[in-house]
This record gives C-alpha cells, sequence and structure tokens, in this order.
C-alpha cells in the first residue's frame, strides 16, 4: 500500500494544470504499476478478498471531494471540475453542478458503499448526465437516488427505455438539445470505441455550453476518430477522450493498425478544435483487474506528443476551468 499512497501524495504535492509535470508522470507510473502487480487476483491486495485495504483510501478522496463541491464558493465566472471514480466528472459553476458519468464505486467486487455516500452523491448535484449504459459509467443506483430527488437524468433513449416513465428522465436520441439551470446541451449519438455501429452500444456525447461561456464536449467512450462534431454554438474549450485505443488501426500489434494513438488524437484534434483535452478512464480497477494495463503511460505520451494543452487527473482531483486555455492561472 505505501506506493500506492505515497504517489498520491505526490500528487497532491504537485496539482494537475494542463501541463507535463515530471513528478506527476512519475506519481502515475507509481500507481499504476501498484495497481498491475498488486491488485489483481492472487496478488497482496486482491480486490476481491475481502477486507480490501486499497479502496478506503480513494474512497475517503471521493468523499471528501464531495464534500468540498458542495462548500466551495465559486465566482460568478468560474466553472472547477472534479475528477471522480473512473471516466466521472462532477464540473460545477455559480449556477450549477452537473455530473456525467458517475458511479459511486465499482460494485462488482462486492465491496460494502459507505452510508448514504451515493444519495449523498446525488444530492449535490443538479444534473446527471449518462454517456451509456455500461457499469463503469452508469450506475443505476445513482440515477434513481437522483430521480428520487427529483434532479434531472439525461441517457441514451434505449438506456432510458429500461425505466418507467418519469417526467425527470431524459431520453436523449438524434437531433436532440435543451437549455437547463443556464446550460446549454446538446446530445451526439456517437460510435462506441471498438464497435462497428451505434446500435451495438448506444451512446451520447454531450456538448455542453455554460452560462459562463465555458464549453465541453464529454465523449464517454465514443471512437473520437469517427463520430464527434464540432461545437454547434461556439468554439470548444476542453474535449474528454478516453483511455487507450479507438479501434484496431491503432492499436499497436493489430493486424489492421496503420498508426499510433497520437495518430488517432490528432484526427479528433483537427475535427473539433479543443483548447484543452482530458485524458480519461485511466486504471478502472475493473479492467485492471480483468488484466488490461492501467494506462498511464498512453496519457503521459499524449501529453509530450500533442500541439495543446492536456492532462490526467486522478482520482479526488480538481482544477480550475478556463475559456480558451485550459484552466485558469
Amino acid at each position: 500500500m505505501d506506493a500506492l499512497l505515497e504517489g498520491i501524495a505526490l500528487l497532491d504535492r504537485h496539482p494537475p494544470r494542463f501541463k507535463r509535470v515530471e513528478e506527476r508522470a512519475r506519481a502515475f507510473r507509481q500507481i499504476g504499476d501498484f495497481f498491475e502487480t498488486q491488485t489483481r487476483a492472487g496478488h497482496a491486495h486482491d480486490l476481491a478478498k475481502s477486507p480490501c485495504a486499497v479502496w478506503p483510501p480513494l474512497q475517503e478522496r471521493l468523499a471528501r471531494a464531495v464534500n468540498e463541491i458542495a462548500d466551495c464558493e465559486l465566482r460568478r465566472d468560474e466553472v472547477r471540475l472534479w475528477q471522480m471514480y473512473n471516466h466521472g466528472v462532477i464540473i460545477k459553476s455559480d449556477e450549477v453542478v452537473m455530473g456525467l458519468d458517475l458511479v459511486p464505486l465499482p460494485r462488482r467486487f462486492g465491496w460494502e458503499p459507505p452510508a448514504g455516500f451515493t444519495q449523498r452523491l446525488a444530492g449535490i448535484l443538479d444534473l446527471l448526465m449518462v454517456t451509456h449504459r455500461h457499469d463503469d459509467h452508469y450506475d443505476r443506483e445513482l440515477a434513481a437516488a437522483c430521480l428520487r430527488l427529483g434532479k434531472p437524468v439525461f441517457m441514451p433513449a434505449s438506456l432510458a427505455a429500461d425505466w418507467g416513465f418519469d417526467p425527470n428522465l431524459h431520453p436523449v436520441g438524434n437531433e436532440w438539445t435543451m437549455e437547463i439551470d443556464d446550460l446549454r446541451i446538446r446530445g451526439q449519438p456517437s460510435l462506441h470505441v471498438w464497435r462497428k455501429n451505434m446500435d451495438e452500444v448506444p451512446l451520447v456525447a454531450y456538448e455542453v455550453t455554460c452560462q459562463e461561456g465555458y464549453t465541453f464536449l464529454f465523449s464517454g467512450d465514443a471512437d473520437y476518430t469517427k463520430s464527434l462534431e464540432k461545437p454547434a454554438y461556439s468554439s470548444l474549450d476542453l474535449l474528454f477522450i478516453p483511455w487507450r485505443n479507438p479501434n484496431e488501426r491503432y492499436e499497436k500489434g493489430h493486424p489492421k493498425c496503420k498508426g499510433t494513438t497520437l495518430d488517432a488524437v490528432n484526427i479528433a484534434l483537427r475535427r473539433v478544435e479543443p483548447a484543452a483535452v482530458l485524458h480519461e478512464h485511466y486504471a478502472e480497477l475493473k479492467h485492471v483487474y480483468d488484466g488490461f494495463p492501467a494506462s498511464y503511460d498512453i496519457a503521459l505520451d499524449l501529453q509530450e506528443g500533442m500541439n495543446v494543452p492536456s492532462d490526467v487527473l486522478f482520482w479526488g482531483e480538481s482544477l480550475v476551468l478556463a475559456p480558451g486555455n485550459g484552466s485558469a492561472p
């Protein structure tokens, strides 16, 4: 556990700022190595064993972030982002708190969730957006808690069909837009990574423009080489890009490989022209447990090769967002 805690402490001493920082790179490599060598089946901190020593300090970080979100006061022109577990983020302006692909904890391992945490998470949100039904992006218990509290929940129309009618449940399909809580939201139906057609895993990328003039595109697990569109109303301040490679054309060693991860990301950068990028979906614990690498090295390599500012955040970290240049000074 010392390697994990030391890596997290190093990140805390060097907060994110949309540029490569060698101390952060070293911390992410150390954290990734810990997950890969210590948490899989049969290893010292096998995540499926009870009790699990790995999750409590991570859960504590998430709980602390939720308290920060609830308590912090923002300036009228300020937007702040918190990285929650896996791909989940919470973005807060002075008017609204929005959650995207929030998962309170990975439920596969049978860990007992902290009493009231899912309800607490639902309570701080003004709305919840879900990109697709995979359980590392969609937590039905959280969605239900939001609906019980009368909070709007947005999800692909095919996923919404699993629920009964609720006036606060918003199915998102083609040509879908909404203005709510001083936000302009447009849903972009998108192709899931490593899929051939959209019907296999219906997915919605969310283009959101805040009252403060900040626009971001949260793409979930979208194949960003094929299905993302430029914002309809303004320039794009921030693009979220998922882990690893979007399809076989960029997977090293695959017979159909024609390029690198950077080649794939550059397609998205040319298409939507973001001012900054956040790399998402790293070290998702179920994936690591099943044999995938934590993949932080991919994000770190992309940081060096991309021509726009980018960063990767660990769970519980936050940063202030500023139009046009990624993060505020």
